[in-house]
């Protein structure tokens, strides 16, 4: 038979197991009599498959070297020509990007005509004869389809070639390992630091999902272009949960990045990626091995090496070239051995301790104690002397050490006080207290209040910025001081306050810095129309929205009648935007206003950067309430842009709201993990600056909540939003905000499974609404009626639900229109509604108007809230008795969603699919399927969950 033939009957042959394996084994042997009735090698070879599928439960994640043998064995191995230009699956390869022992990597485009998308195609030759290799080649695919992460290269596609290759396609990575990415940008220590994070975060996601790496080294961490790191090669990673292989099975490793367990076979392990990743901070830190050790090493002196004490960091340091030391920020050897000294060096040594048990217990650990490093906090590693501690003190409050500077600034500038700013605040405070007697007065006092901050004092227990505050607020109280004194103090307190997020006492303070303050100069006027706007943004916080547009207006009068002249002047009266202009001019109109003045702030030569950074959050923070996700994200992105481009620090707080509305645009294109990236850390430069800008706390942990939602991490969701509200309740936040807290508590207890402690919270925040006289036609009020429908669904309270969600439709098409996303939301609770209670006649109708809507707005096709939609039509052909297309749309479901929802909402559907396969009597893979899904829920739902309590029971009855 020609080569050409034989391939011919290799595709044949794999083509019908495919077709066998999806059918039930009572009726497979009169199928394959019937498809191979002419050709006894083709039945014999279908055969071969079909008893190689049959030792293992899947076949990636078996005896892949019988998959070979079947073809081998049936066939021969036969000479293959090249192949680039050639085509598997969906994939044309294009080119070759590396060898290895047992295989190649191919650069690859699709070329299917759906979509254009280049991408890393991994194959491994069916001939390869070493059954070790094939194992860890087919079982990192298996890892790496758990694992979807933005510092994880992506897998993409896999399966078998007709030539019975195992092959899979994963993101192609155009990027550089991380040593030679920070020596060539010459990157600084804390730069180099927040880059390695993202791969102790790439690291702490494979952990979390039972899995050590086992390879962790600058060439598996690459970085791209836009500096985001990139984990590669899982093919000698470990499952943890994994019992049955013997540990001596694989032996692959890199000697330079081994740990003494790797080299002495002893156990595996997550300290073993501790002690890899211990090694490539030595080296991103120092330029050095901690070992001395090269890849021109000869194994034997390797070994030798490996096995002494590793070199302390600082003295690697300081035996670097001048050239590798000036790399690391322009230090010299010297220099760059004392910035290593103390917390980071201990840390490197706690990853690399021999002992595996002495190392950190775990990758958050890592992560918790290089975040510490760089707010100057200690570290857990080791524990600090008293001296150590109050050195990082000191650090850590320089700007509370010079109090007295920031607060003058605030009083003459007018832009407001953040406590990240101390230097530039200090040289203003003195040029003012040079020109005014009554700063020299306000300094006076300052000085006084403000002395708690000397270390002398704080040694003992530190000082917080809050302490300092009421401190300060408690001295002014007692004070007989004059009102040119006493109120911009009260002002001054006022802005101090709302940056840590306390509200009332800032809406105090403010009335009281403002009450009959009468401007003379024109300087006078606009200092205090700049202290208007933030107190009109506090009561807007409180929703007294009417007082905050009336201080709003006043700010607006004083910069026309000072100031009609003056462009940037105009540019902050049209700028300034509330949330009583929205109550009384509607949204939209609050839109074209922001858009109206961005365009005018682009004509001026030099518009203040503060204002321009205002007006991006206000366009971005409308894009959000209209899901406008591609606005809302290229929004933010370019205000965050001209931030970087006008010298805004990363951890300013005049960039939280543009970053909250990034997260929230992460979150609509459903990139969740790389959305909590951002408020993890938009959180930890809040705690460690004191300052949250345009947000708060709230709505920072509230939006870390959606993000941990999206990822169906239930259980640290329902914490962060937990500690959400109670920080609204705590800062006495209006009744809107209060309820939405409730709501948000709701959505997800409804997901996690807690049913009545969600209708508890959903009751609870009406009630709030109810009390506050909320009208039933405020924005607010419709969302979290909307939710609270959901729970009493939930709670099986359906007839409630339907007058509810009857009642929220007619009010929809009244207020928004039937083409608004509002009425859609309540179309899509209705067909929750149906669904509970098995009314197919109702329900589908609903589900195409919903499809059909998101196909108009121009929603791609394998967006993922299409698989939802095939999971719902799989539930109405169950409802119609029609199991054979319930299981097809099923399978479609459990496809699109794999692509980019959450584990949990993937394991969801494989279990449903499990009770389709159940149905029709396929054991096996029903036991398969709930096998891959049932960790994954026990882990993320509760037990009472009811996707959750049909999957245990499904399982039960599979093993009876």
């Amino acid at each position: 038979m020609s080569d050409q033939g034989d391939l011919e009957r290799r595709r044949q042959a794999l083509a019908l197991f495919r077709e066998a394996v999806e059918i039930a084994p009572a009726e497979r042997e009169a199928w394959l009599e019937q498809a191979c009735r002419d050709d006894p090698g083709l039945r014999s070879a279908v055969d071969a498959l079909l008893v190689a599928d049959a030792s293992c439960t899947e076949p990636f994640a078996g005896d892949a070297l019988a998959w070979g043998r079947a073809f081998r064995d049936e066939y021969g191995d036969v000479a293959r020509d090249a192949l680039v230009g050639r085509s598997i699956g969906p994939w044309r390869i294009t080119g070759i990007l590396g060898h290895g022992g047992m295989g190649a990597v191919y650069r690859v485009d699709r070329d299917d005509g759906a979509y254009t998308q280049h991408a890393a195609l991994k194959l491994i030759r069916a001939g390869t004869d070493s059954q070790a290799a094939r194992e860890r080649f087919l079982r990192e695919r298996q890892i790496l389809a758990r694992l979807r992460h933005p510092n994880i290269a992506t897998l993409l596609d896999g399966g078998i070639s007709s030539e019975g290759d195992p092959w899979f396609v994963m993101e192609l990575v155009d990027g550089q390992p991380i040593d030679r990415w920070c020596d060539e940008r010459q990157l600084g220590l804390r730069q180099r630091i927040v880059l390695f994070l993202q791969v102790v975060d790439a690291v702490r996601h494979a952990h979390r999902n039972l899995v050590v790496h086992r390879d962790l080294k600058p060439s598996n961490l690459l970085v791209d272009a836009e500096g985001r790191v990139k984990l590669l090669d899982f093919g000698i990673a470990k499952e943890l949960a994994d019992t049955t292989r013997a540990v001596t099975v694989d032996r692959a490793l890199t000697f330079e990045y081994a740990s003494p367990e790797q080299l002495l076979d002893a156990p595996i392990t997550t300290a073993t990626d501790l002690w890899q990743l211990g090694v490539v901070l030595h080296r991103l830190l120092s330029g050095a091995h901690p070992f001395g050790v090269t890849r021109e090493t000869p194994v034997a002196h390797q070994l030798q090496q490996l096995d002494r004490d590793p070199e302390p960091l600082t003295r690697a340091a300081s035996q670097a070239s001048d050239e590798q030391a000036a790399h690391r920020g322009g230090h010299s050897p010297a220099s760059l051995a004392r910035a290593l000294r103390g917390s980071l060096a201990q840390v490197v040594q706690a990853c690399l301790r021999r002992d595996p048990e002495a190392r950190y217990a775990s990758a958050d650990v890592l992560a918790n104690d290089l975040r510490a490093w760089l707010d100057d906090r200690p570290i857990s590693a080791v524990p600090l002397s008293r001296t150590d501690r109050a050195r990082l003190w000191l650090r850590r409050n320089r700007g509370i050490a010079t109090a007295a500077g920031i607060v003058v600034v605030a009083l003459f500038a007018g832009t407001g006080v953040a406590l990240w700013q101390a230097h530039e605040a200090r040289a203003q405070a003195r040029i003012a207290e040079r020109e005014s007697e009554t700063a020299r007065a306000t300094l006076t006092f300052l000085a006084d209040t403000l002395a708690a901050a000397a270390p002398e004092q704080a040694m003992s227990t530190e000082v917080s910025v809050r302490q300092l505050l009421d401190q300060a607020r408690a001295k002014l109280d007692g004070r007989s001081l004059e009102p040119q004194v006493r109120q911009p103090v009260q002002r001054m307190l006022g802005r101090l306050y709302r940056s840590i997020g306390d509200d009332q006492q800032a809406v105090k303070l403010f009335a009281a810095g403002l009450k009959g303050v009468t401007p003379q100069t024109r300087e006078e006027a606009l200092a205090l129309a700049d202290d208007l706007v933030a107190y009109s943004d506090e009561l807007g916080d409180l929703e007294r929205n009417a007082e905050s547009l009336a201080a709003a207006e006043q700010a607006v009068a004083l910069r026309q009648r000072f100031a009609p002249d003056d462009p940037e002047q105009q540019l902050r009266a049209m700028a300034h935007l509330t949330l009583g202009h929205v109550e009384k001019y509607g949204l939209e109109w609050c839109r074209k206003r922001a858009e109206s003045s961005l365009a005018f702030a682009k004509r001026l030569p030099s518009p203040p950067v503060d204002v321009v950074l205002d007006i991006y959050s206000d366009i971005s923070t409308a894009a959000n309430f209209q899901n406008d996700r591609r606005r809302l994200l290229s929004v933010s992105r370019e205000g965050l842009a001209y931030a970087d481009a006008h010298g805004i620090a990363v951890d300013s707080p005049v960039r939280r709201t543009l970053v909250r509305s990034l997260v929230s645009g992460l979150l609509l294109e459903g990139n969740a993990a790389e959305a909590e990236r951002v408020v993890r850390q938009a959180i930890a430069d809040a705690e460690k600056t004191g300052g949250y800008g345009g947000t708060s706390a709230t709505v920072l942990y509230q939006t870390l909540a959606d993000a941990l939602l999206g990822q169906g991490r239930y259980r640290e969701s329902r914490d962060a939003a937990d500690r959400s509200y109670a920080l609204s309740s705590q800062q006495g936040e209006g009744p809107r905000n209060l309820a939405m807290a409730l709501a948000n508590l709701t959505a997800i207890n409804l997901m996690y499974g807690d049913y009545a402690t969600a209708l508890a919270r959903s009751t609870q925040g009406v009630a709030r609404l109810d009390e506050a006289a909320v009208s039933p036609e405020d924005t607010f009020r419709r969302t979290i009626e909307r939710v609270h429908a959901r729970a009493l669904v939930a709670n099986g309270r359906f007839e409630e639900a339907a007058t509810r969600l009857e009642d929220l439709r007619a009010r929809a098409a009244r207020l928004d229109g039937e083409d608004s996303d509002e009425y859609a939301q309540v179309l899509g609770d209705q067909l929750n509604l149906h669904l509970r209670t098995r009314d197919a006649a109702r329900a589908a109708p609903l589900l195409a108007e919903l499809r059909t809507r998101m196909t108009q707005r121009g929603v791609a096709d394998n967006h993922e809230q299409f698989g939802y939609f095939f999971a719902i039509e799989a539930t109405l052909d169950r409802l119609r008795g029609d199991p054979a297309t319930a299981e097809r749309h099923q399978r479609e479901a459990l496809r699109r969603l794999q692509a980019s929802a959450s584990d949990v909402d993937v394991a969801i559907a494989r279990a449903t699919l499990a009770g389709d396969a159940a149905a029709r009597r396929d054991r096996k893979e029903a036991r398969r399927l709930l096998d891959e899904a049932l960790p994954v829920m026990r882990e993320a739902l509760l037990p009472a969950e009811r996707n959750r309590v049909d999957a245990e029971a499904l399982a039960s009855r599979l093993q009876g």
